[in-house]
């Protein structure tokens, strides 16, 4: 496994494998490869349970009948601030960890932290392995005009230059994932056009974390 697709930059707990929850945090910028990654893994090592932190606002915004578009989700991620002085905590954070007591599930994927408030509650709190997903500036730019041309509510975003791309990324949550990112258990590089490096990182990184890759069956 070359260096440059997987680095280990943190050891595994021992104690890890006897959580009663073996949680698997996945952090990092848009269009670096989470949704892939989580694809992969959901597919090939059974028994992972899948929970989004942003999947709170796309159902807010659902229920409003509004586009479900980068715009719309940074807005609803904003009800945070509006219910912090009551909750004491952010709301959507709350809500995963709510989900993950009551169901209690022996394997889960947290996707994806965001805030060192996520951090502190998913990686410190309970443990959680933490890995990072990275992919150069110029190929997340490629791959998020190559999802607006396929999805219509982003229609918008397929017209943007690179300049215009880059600005968005200097937002104060973009930097808090790079801070949640240089923390991470595992970073996985996802900066190639082919998709099989990155699953060979992905298996190496399940293995040294004790899993399994599932058979096919001819």
């Amino acid at each position: 496994m070359q260096e440059r697709l997987i680095t280990i930059k943190r050891k595994i707990p021992s104690s890890w494998k006897r959580q009663k929850t073996r949680l698997l945090v996945l952090a990092g910028r848009r269009k670096t490869g989470k949704d892939v990654l989580l694809s992969y893994v959901m597919r090939n090592y059974p028994g992972f349970r899948h929970y989004r932190i942003a999947e709170a606002p796309t159902l807010i915004a659902r229920i409003l009948g509004l586009a479900s578009d980068r715009r719309v989700l940074h807005a609803l991620f904003g009800v945070n601030k509006i219910l912090y002085p009551i909750l004491k905590e952010s709301a959507y954070k709350r809500r995963v960890a709510r989900l993950l007591d009551g169901e209690k599930p022996k394997l889960a994927i947290v996707e994806a932290a965001r805030t060192k408030e996520e951090y502190e509650e998913f990686v410190r709190n309970r443990k959680g392995i933490l890995v990072g997903i990275t992919a150069n500036d110029s190929i997340r730019y490629e791959r998020a005009l190559a999802d607006a041309k396929k999805i219509s509510e982003k229609r918008d975003e397929g017209k943007m230059s690179f300049n215009e791309f880059m600005k968005k990324e200097y937002s104060l949550i973009e930097r808090e994932i790079d801070w949640i990112v240089r923390r991470a258990h595992f970073v996985l590089d996802n900066s190639q056009n082919k998709k099989a490096p990155f699953y060979r990182a992905i298996d190496e990184a399940m293995k040294r974390l004790g899993f399994r890759k599932k058979v096919r069956q001819l």
